[in-house]
């Protein structure tokens, strides 16, 4: 992936203290009896996470790495509760799941907009006004609740484009761009449209980097987490095609073995340059549909769209 895309963060995060309530009395000059008049203490600010669907990778949080609500206000005198903290909001992208150093997930972020709790703010300090005499007095605020968390956002590309380097990933989304594609800001990925009973479909195709001798990785693999087509494409001037596909499914199952049974397609690349397409054919696996395609070929190009589309509906 860029270098300027960053899909995997550790944060610290802290809720508000409660502030602490106030013991007060108020003389009475009626009375020799003071009465109380000591205020509550506010809450702490509530730690927020809200999904952007704006957002594209993690960047706008790593130059901030402490996010810290307020504190809450002390109680004053005259039975004036002090002020509650601010909440502290934090936008991530859609597709965002939120850690525990310990790994346990503690929200998932899917919607744009949606707000929802990560850490509740402290509890304020209870003033000697509202004080009640069968419990004790109890003036300290709670404190805020903090924990240093992991982010981690996996694209939403209902797509994936795997195969080596020069196999034509690069250049079919960009054959695939021509064809009235909308190019967005995540790194390899494009939205293409698809129109059908005058309305507008779209997915989203996302291009990994080819392999390397160290194999995909955990980083890039776990971007395939949403994809519901994996298109393999193999170029025909592969010295052999068969071996660069088993390496592929060896990435796929050295990861998740999961991987193995998601829906795939084989594409043929460069298939202009092929004479015997069936000696292909009969070297790779026949479960899997595999489709021959030359980038010069407008008509193709589009076959192959509407592939995708067809498996996606």
């Amino acid at each position: 992936m860029s270098s300027n895309f960053l899909d995997y963060l550790k944060i610290f995060c802290q809720s508000g203290n409660g502030g602490a309530g106030q013991i007060h009395f108020l003389k009475n000059r009626r009375s020799k009896r003071s009465l109380p008049d000591g205020g509550n203490g506010g809450n702490g600010g509530n730690i927020i996470i809200k999904g952007n669907k704006r957002l594209k990778s993690l960047n706008t949080l790593k130059h901030k790495k402490h996010n810290i609500a307020e504190n809450g206000e002390i109680g004053g005198s005259n039975c004036k509760n002090g002020s509650n903290g601010k909440d502290l909001l934090i936008e991530v992208p859609l597709g965002t799941t939120i850690k525990d150093i310990n790994n346990n997930i503690l929200l998932n972020i899917h919607k744009h907009n949606k707000k929802k709790l990560l850490f509740k703010g402290g509890k304020g300090g209870k003033g000697n006004y509202d004080y009640n005499f069968r419990s004790k007095l109890d003036l300290n605020g709670s404190p805020g609740k903090s924990k240093w968390l992991i982010l981690e956002f996996i694209i939403y590309a209902e797509v994936g484009i795997i195969g080596f380097p020069n196999s034509g990933k690069s250049t079919l989304i960009s054959k695939l761009a021509a064809l009235n594609t909308e190019i967005k800001d995540y790194p390899f990925t494009t939205t293409l449209p698809n129109r059908k009973s005058n309305k507008w479909y779209t997915f989203i195709l996302l291009e990994f980097p080819g392999i390397v001798k160290k194999g995909l990785g955990i980083k890039v693999l776990k971007h395939t987490k949403y994809n519901k087509v994996i298109l393999i494409i193999l170029s025909v001037e592969s010295k052999n095609i068969l071996q660069e596909y088993n390496i592929i499914l060896k990435e796929f199952k050295n990861y998740d073995n999961s991987l193995l049974f998601k829906k795939k397609i084989i594409l043929i690349s460069k298939s202009d340059l092929l004479t015997f397409k069936k000696i292909i054919i009969h070297k790779l696996p026949t479960q899997e549909k595999t489709f021959f395609i030359s980038f010069f070929n407008p008509k193709e190009i589009k076959k192959i769209k509407n592939i995708l589309y067809n498996h996606l509906k």
